[in-house]
């Protein structure tokens, strides 16, 4: 049975969604590829849904770019197979994301295609800079500001990058370009949340791009101080951190028994 903890105490899903309904913007950081993850961010969505029929949809799996060609899929004019030919959606789609989109769906949800292409982040890690002129035709998706003042996260995303298994692809390049992009993705995503601040998100996203609210937070935060926001993640996102880094790391964890 599931539970959302909170400051060391668990909370039943009802109590929980009544916490979780005191945020305009409710992160879950997940595990790509977890079973626990994607159960839950389905779960998520249907109870906030039930509680507030105005609620959206954001995921860090579709880019900008094929934002239309979702909304599209969502109203019903082009067929499933289309829509999967052009919105380049992630491995094991059908099996993590589609009870997401399929749900969004049937409720009318709006969905936001959040993340930058990836030939945009590509290039900014390529030229260890963020520029229109590197990032080319993806420059309309730039913010206006990109916070890169954030210490800490560097240092944990460094650290990342030397636990990174050796056949990784990012694996040897320059770990200042590669930060550079990590924090692209993180306020372009930010930033895709402007035109729907008046409503309710609940964003769906890798737990390292809104773990310690660093990240997506941390750009949206800069830009609108008093959104109040909520980061989650599932337990396994706080193995072996310290006992007090645990409490640091999310305001919710999710745990199953």
């Amino acid at each position: 049975m599931p539970y959302l903890m909170k400051k060391g105490l668990l909370y039943d899903l009802n109590d929980a969604f009544d916490m979780l309904l005191e945020y305009n913007i409710v992160f879950f950081g997940e595990e790509h590829g977890s079973r626990m993850s994607h159960d839950a961010e389905l779960s998520l969505l249907k109870g906030l849904a039930k509680r507030d029929p105005k609620i959206v949809l954001a995921l860090e799996m579709f880019e900008r770019d094929v934002q239309e060609i979702l909304n599209d899929y969502l109203k019903g004019k082009i067929s499933e197979k289309t829509f999967l030919r052009k919105s380049r959606p992630w491995p094991d789609y059908k099996r993590d994301y589609r009870p997401l989109i399929e749900f969004a769906k049937k409720k009318k949800i709006p969905v936001i295609a959040a993340n930058i292409p990836r030939r945009a982040a590509a290039a900014v890690s390529m030229a260890n800079a963020i520029s229109p002129e590197v990032v080319g035709e993806d420059r309309v998706y730039l913010p206006k500001r990109v916070y890169l003042q954030s210490k800490t996260y560097y240092k944990l995303f460094a650290a990342s990058m030397e636990t990174m298994d050796h056949s990784a692809p990012m694996k040897g390049m320059a770990v200042d370009g590669l930060f550079k992009a990590q924090v692209l993705k993180d306020a372009v995503m930010a930033a895709s949340l402007d035109p729907f601040l008046d409503r309710r998100i609940f964003f769906c996203c890798g737990h390292f791009h809104s773990d310690f609210h660093l990240g997506i937070p941390y750009q949206l935060k800069k830009n609108h101080p008093k959104l109040k926001i909520a980061v989650m993640v599932t337990a396994l996102a706080t193995e072996g951190l310290a006992m007090r880094e645990r409490a640091k790391i999310a305001d919710f964890i999710w745990v199953e028994e």
